[in-house]
């Protein structure tokens, strides 16, 4: 019984253990928002221009939820997360409806 109990604790902290990176990129989601200046779809980036002044750029994955056209002149929200090597990595990218 006490090795039954031992397994089932450690598959339960594996499995902790993998869905802890995500839960906790996502609770350090930033925000972003602007005006689309270009759409890479082959290399899945967009450049934006900031609301508050500046540029950026964002990449995106199959993990990224896409809410509307993502279009030059458009404007967005982009919720997004530090990834390897300082880049932007888009967890949600959403244009509002005109």
């Amino acid at each position: 019984m006490h090795k039954t109990a031992s397994i089932v604790l450690a598959v339960c902290l594996t499995v902790l253990a993998t869905v802890s990176p995500s839960a906790e990129a996502a609770d350090k989601a930033l925000s972003a928002t602007g005006t689309i200046r270009t759409v890479q779809a082959s290399s899945r980036t967009v450049v934006v221009a900031l609301s508050d002044g500046g540029e950026a750029r964002f990449s995106w994955n199959d993990d990224t939820k896409i809410t509307g056209v993502l279009a030059p002149g458009a404007k967005i929200t982009v919720r997004y997360v530090l990834g390897n090597g300082g880049e932007n990595v888009a967890l949600q990218i959403t244009v509002p409806r005109s």
